[in-house]
């Protein structure tokens, strides 16, 4: 197994310096400091030349800061998210927690799915060494669904102990809205709860710490969502702003979070944030077990060159779109941090075993930690991507080494 993981090493590490010369990390020089973006399209974009000076461009020097304290962080998925399906309608008559009644507030805390945070596990986190936490939260369905969109006491105040746990070890955490799936069905109908949703937040986290808390705007917009995406962050900023003015956000792209996506947030103008996108690529050997079949056997190669190349010029490519579309002072541009990535846990008997996850894990992070994101692998555990076995009370060790936090 040595002997693999130091090939994948090597040959990694030898297509980075062929693809990444000019790279690097959030504080270098950006390709065009007098750069102004104009967004035709996710996929169309057009580069104006602009008689900016450095004077001109954002302060984005407090992003860079709190992202490089997220560093090397975890997701707590799978529990505070956890909720109920709204494709699946209950039979008339009955209200559960597994079926979707339209304008039922649901109570349920982190316990839907059965992988309620255990107080231990942030400890546990902090001594394999990981910096910060994600933890993904699904208010929608527990919140008033008109105004003023009062969220679940106990869930509020469920958040913020899990908050403070995190926060006595020395992590800061990620808070965001997760698993809005009837706003990104129907943003027109779901928008003002959003924003309404969002001042709830803001007012109840207000007290916390600028650098022990961040807010996430909304995780993986998609399809009818994506057309308003800019505008929803836009003022879901500007009403977090009004009681949190330090606080540090991240804003998530469309198309499920790419990161190719981030264009369209070129006209937003505050400096305090950090763009979070999802990384799950190639998604048929990620994704194995979930949304494809375990039995096509796709496994990562370590002497597969285009493959690893393929995570090093995206990841590249990701930097490149920051310094054009967001440069900043002093040659700086936004940071960006990868708030999801991983692999199936699901599929070992078909050879995607811990080993197999390591090495694909490891080809994202060594890149990442080359180039200056932040990132939260997905996930701690129940989450069908895990890295550690609540079962056993183990962590698996090869994947913490693939992470480079083995001891």
């Amino acid at each position: 197994m040595k002997k693999i993981l130091y090939i994948v090493f090597a040959l990694s590490a030898s297509l980075f310096m062929q693809g990444c010369d000019d790279s690097s990390s959030a504080s270098s020089e950006p390709e065009s400091s007098s750069a102004k973006t104009s967004v035709r399209s996710s996929s169309s974009v057009e580069i104006e030349s602009s008689s900016e000076t450095s004077d001109d461009l954002p302060n984005y020097s407090r992003a860079i800061a709190v992202n490089k304290a997220l560093g090397h962080g975890i997701n707590f998925g799978n529990s505070w998210e956890s909720g109920v399906d709204p494709t699946k309608s209950c039979p008339e008559g009955e209200e559960t927690n597994w079926c979707f009644v339209e304008g039922k507030v649901y109570t349920y805390l982190d316990e839907n799915w059965s992988n309620p945070i255990q107080d231990e596990w942030f400890q546990k986190a902090k001594d394999a060494g990981f910096q910060s936490i994600r933890m993904p939260v699904r208010w929608n369905q527990t919140a008033l669904h008109e105004p003023p969109y009062t969220l679940q006491p106990e869930r509020v105040e469920g958040v913020k102990r899990h908050v403070k746990i995190a926060n006595g070890l020395g992590m800061p955490v990620i808070i965001n809205q997760h698993h809005f799936n009837e706003l990104y069905a129907n943003p027109e109908k779901y928008m003002a709860a959003f924003y309404g949703i969002w001042e709830n937040i803001a007012e109840e986290f207000k007290d916390f710490d600028n650098d022990s808390l961040i807010f996430e705007i909304l995780n993986e917009s998609r399809e009818k969502s994506d057309s308003y995406l800019a505008q929803m962050t836009d003022s879901a900023i500007k009403i977090i702003r009004k009681t949190n003015p330090g606080r540090t956000i991240m804003i998530d792209p469309g198309n499920w979070g790419k990161f190719e996506q981030m264009d369209v947030f070129a006209d937003i103008k505050d400096s305090n944030i950090i763009i979070d996108g999802h990384y799950y690529e190639p998604y048929n050997y990620s994704h194995q077990g979930h949304n494809t079949d375990c039995a096509k056997k796709v496994l990562w190669k370590a002497n597969d060159q285009e493959a690893t190349l393929k995570i090093v010029t995206d990841l590249k490519s990701y930097m490149s779109m920051a310094k054009k579309y967001f440069p900043g002072k002093n040659g700086t541009h936004i940071p960006l941090n990868i708030g999801e990535f991983g692999a199936s846990s699901r599929c070992e008997a078909y050879g995607q075993d811990d080993a197999n996850r390591a090495l694909y894990i490891k080809s994202i992070v060594q890149v990442a930690n080359q180039l200056g994101y932040s990132w939260h692998i997905w996930g701690f555990t129940g989450v069908g991507f895990d890295i550690y076995n609540k079962s056993t009370d183990e962590w698996y060790p090869e994947i913490l080494k693939g992470l480079g936090l083995d001891k």
